[in-house]
């Protein structure tokens, strides 16, 4: 699914394989893999994809709308907290 984004988005901007290539350091067989499906991206990998298509990332799992809205999520401990024995409640 991000493989089929990712090449769109790069052909939308008439840009090439060898240009995402060039643009983030990875192979050309690198980015034919990942936008043919045959492997999976790190994190670290779709943001520099991001980078090299000038696009936010969220874009590359949502498409062109916008991301969806987070739950309310319980509040968790900051490191501060942690160190001072402190709670969430």
């Amino acid at each position: 699914m991000i493989g089929d984004r990712l090449r769109a988005i790069r052909e939308a901007k008439q840009l090439t394989q060898e240009d995402i290539a060039e643009r983030t350091g990875f192979s050309q067989a690198c980015v034919s893999r990942v936008e043919k499906g045959d492997a999976i991206p790190s994190i670290e990998t779709v943001e520099k994809w991001a980078r090299a298509l000038q696009v936010p990332v969220h874009q590359l799992f949502y498409g062109e709308g916008e991301p969806p809205s987070l739950p309310n999520l319980p509040n968790r401990l900051t490191a501060d907290d942690i160190i001072r024995g402190g709670s969430t409640e």
